[in-house]
């Protein structure tokens, strides 16, 4: 899957205002209210930099101002990483001094009161750790003699996969649900679908499907929204997959076939990295090695 299309699906969820202000909320005040949806208003995504005798633009993943009245409290902006990168850090120091010269001249030409801070969070959604630093010292050879004289400009970095339950129980969005689905996809832990009724469905089912490869969420929500008459949870459509393996079995027209469309659903989640062996086989109610024998699965 294109890292595109995985960049599109997140940032697209994260442009709600609801979804953003408890990503906020969360991450950076442990849950507390502090910052309102209804006060957030987007921000300017693009800014320009000089490079090679020419002027080109960057783009932000998601960005908002965060304001009382018409006077702005903070820009902030979340950054969205699917794979380590080691200069994480002057992008980001490049990305909010983009914010600050915009307020310098707004300033000098007494066009803007007051200056406000620019904050900005990183989200790694990664399976692989993070083996590289969070700040500016970490990318670049500094001389011991000039160390002292080297501002270290350091990034908020949270990693999806690295969330303690606890953390992700603090989320009220739907991001609660992807943070449960990528931290259990990405440890190798068990999966269990949340009861959560979904706020923008259609946002998260495609963000767990391009993200895990596996189209039959997007194929069994859309069929789900014909047959649902209240809101969607993860868990419908997980147990839609596995009745669509019973349904492909009893098709075959033998006794066992529904048994063994189940158990080729379940395998077919292994294989995808949504669940593990052990749980598999538990749910198919077998020892795992007569289920492994049963599906062929060598792992």
């Amino acid at each position: 899957m294109q890292v595109g299309e995985k960049d599109t699906t997140t940032k697209t969820l994260e442009s709600y205002n609801s979804v953003f202000a408890d990503i906020v909320n969360c991450l950076l005040f442990d849950g507390k209210a502090v910052i309102d949806e209804n006060n957030l208003t987007p921000a300017d995504k693009e800014s320009q930099y000089k490079a090679d005798g020419k002027i080109r633009s960057q783009e932000r993943d998601v960005s908002k101002f965060w304001m009382n009245t018409n006077i702005n409290i903070a820009f902030i902006g979340i950054e969205n990483q699917v794979a380590p990168d080691e200069l994480m850090p002057i992008r980001i120091m490049n990305y909010d001094s983009a914010v600050y010269r915009e307020q310098y001249t707004l300033k000098k030409n007494n066009k803007l009161k007051k200056c406000y801070p620019v904050i900005t969070l990183v989200i790694y959604f990664g399976k692989d750790d993070w083996n590289y630093g969070k700040n500016l010292l970490s990318c670049i050879d500094v001389p011991p003699v000039l160390l002292p004289y080297v501002n270290n400009y350091r990034m908020n970095f949270y990693s999806v996969k690295d969330m303690t339950e606890k953390q992700i129980d603090l989320f009220k969005s739907d991001f609660k649900v992807i943070a449960e689905f990528f931290s259990a996809l990405n440890n190798g832990t068990d999966y269990h679908p949340s009861n959560r009724v979904l706020e923008y469905p259609e946002e998260v089912i495609d963000m767990i499907s391009v993200f895990s490869g596996d189209d039959r969420f997007r194929d069994d929500y859309n069929a789900l929204i014909d047959e649902s008459k209240g809101g969607i949870t993860m868990c419908e459509i997980y147990d839609k997959i596995l009745q669509e393996g019973e349904a492909k079995g009893r098709a075959k027209g033998r006794a066992e076939g529904r048994a063994e469309g189940r158990l080729a659903a379940l395998a077919d989640l292994v294989k995808s990295g949504i669940i593990k062996l052990e749980q598999a086989a538990e749910q198919a109610k077998m020892p795992i090695e007569e289920f492994k024998n049963k599906t062929g699965l060598s792992v």
